[in-house]
């Protein structure tokens, strides 16, 4: 503290020092100081409150945790779906924690893209079997990958720590974005940290000017000295002025004027600004922004869609299922057994789309009706048969015979005359009458010709 004489006092000292504390008194009101952001790295927390930002994560990760996982097994030429295996049963349902399948999906998937540790999920088996009894959720931020004294670039092996305890990586399924090593990967807020720093500085300047009614921040300038108690008064007035919202004002006295710091909104061009940032961030996450501002089925176009289901969810899913395969199948399983999501649950928006999807299926043959009721979770009619159009012509690639259901003929390619005339065979040949010439009966002549 410092001590200052009479004459001193009288020479305008004091008044000086008290305009200097004036002007870091205004200075305070400032954008730096009073929105508590000074241009640091954007944190997990700080870019989830980017409105795009989290409506990127939510939307993805809520599509996700949508979608069925299915368990499906080879046998032989045979491809059957495992309905009633435990591990299926947790992923979209009860898991034996606090979370239910589809939440530790979301948040895993949340993780994956804010978290340079990634989505985790713990496996937790019984002790001396393979059984897995429960799957718990872990956070990214309880995850700690070690890493071996000898870096080996290529025979890569790491054990992670939680919870004060150390697991193997087989005891857990981690999905990575941007991963080089598979212990740690790159969230898209480390990979773009200048840009959410933008929008976020952006998104506090407004709250800043609604805070303040809109009023700017600048510096009070005057020819003369002022005396303590004006200074006093200036000083109170002046911070009524910006910490209240009410229609307050302060009179200037002549030779004191206000010089603006700040340009305005409009000036600025903040809406402008707003929308040029949230494209940058729907470009992080490969978004279309139709699919977040117009919604996913009303009045978004297909394209979009059609873009957002390829660019944002497949990749998505192809690290979880890969994940999923490594980790929670046993290795006697690996190569008859793997996970799958049913992409199918994505045309339940629209119900139009979704029935003529399941037609066109039906009619090529490529589903049954009853399989087409499971998935729309209605009773089975015992309709197990295929639709076969009588005008299409069959080619038997094992024999290399062509068939007609139409006509209920047979030509065997093998066995071509010199002249190139096929030879052809029918039930009325084999049995020494004379060749069908209707339909009657000629899927079934036909069928067993090929037999």
């Amino acid at each position: 503290m410092a001590f200052w004489s009479r004459e001193e006092r009288d020479t305008g000292t004091e008044a000086i020092l008290d305009e200097e504390a004036l002007d870091e008194d205004l200075l305070v009101q400032g954008f730096g100081r009073a929105c508590g952001f000074s241009g640091a790295r954007v944190t997990r927390s700080m870019a989830m409150e980017i409105p795009a930002f989290a409506a990127c994560v939510d939307t993805i990760a809520g599509d996700m945790s949508t979608l069925p996982i299915r368990m499906h097994e080879r046998r032989g030429d045979e491809l059957v779906e495992c309905n009633d295996d435990p591990r299926v049963l947790m992923l979209n349902g009860d898991t034996g924690d606090l979370l239910t399948g589809p939440e530790m999906v979301k948040a895993m998937v949340e993780d994956y893209f804010c978290a340079r540790q990634g989505g985790n999920m713990y496996i937790n088996r019984t002790v001396g079997s393979n059984e897995v009894r429960s799957l718990h959720y872990v956070k990214s931020d309880d995850v700690c990958p070690l890493q071996n004294r000898e870096y080996d670039p290529i025979f890569k092996h790491c054990a992670y720590l939680i919870g004060g305890k150390q697991y193997e990586p087989w005891s857990l399924v981690r999905i990575l974005r941007c991963t080089k090593d598979g212990r740690v990967g790159r969230s898209i807020i480390e990979q773009n940290n200048n840009a959410l720093s933008i929008a976020y500085q952006t998104m506090v300047f407004e709250s800043s000017l609604v805070s303040n009614s809109g009023r700017k921040s600048g510096f009070l300038q005057t020819g003369q000295h002022l005396g303590q108690k004006a200074l006093a008064a200036l000083k109170a007035a002046w911070r009524k002025f910006y910490s209240s919202s009410d229609t307050s004002v302060v009179i200037l006295n002549d030779g004191v004027t206000f010089q603006e710091a700040t340009a305005s909104s409009t000036e600025l061009q903040l809406n402008e600004n707003k929308q040029t940032n949230d494209d940058a961030i729907f470009a992080m996450f490969k978004m279309p922004p139709e699919v977040i501002r117009a919604g996913k089925t009303d009045n978004a176009s297909k394209n979009a869609n059609a873009s957002y289901v390829k660019h944002c969810i497949l990749p998505l899913i192809a690290e979880f299922v890969a994940a999923l395969n490594s980790s929670l199948l046993l290795e006697c399983e690996k190569g008859t057994r793997f996970f799958s999501f049913d992409l199918s649950e994505f045309t339940k928006a629209d119900m139009k789309e979704r029935w003529e999807a399941w037609a066109i299926a039906r009619n090529a043959g490529v589903m049954m009706p009853d399989e087409i009721r499971d998935k729309e979770d209605l009773p089975r009619l015992g309709l197990d048969q295929i639709i076969l159009n009588l005008r299409d012509v069959l080619y038997d690639v094992t024999h290399e015979k062509v068939i007609n259901p139409n006509s209920g003929k047979v030509i065997d390619l093998k066995s071509l005359d010199p002249d190139g005339a096929p030879s052809v065979e029918d039930k009325a040949s084999d049995s020494g009458g004379d060749a069908p010439t209707g339909t009657e009966g000629g899927e079934i002549d036909a069928g067993k010709d090929q037999g």
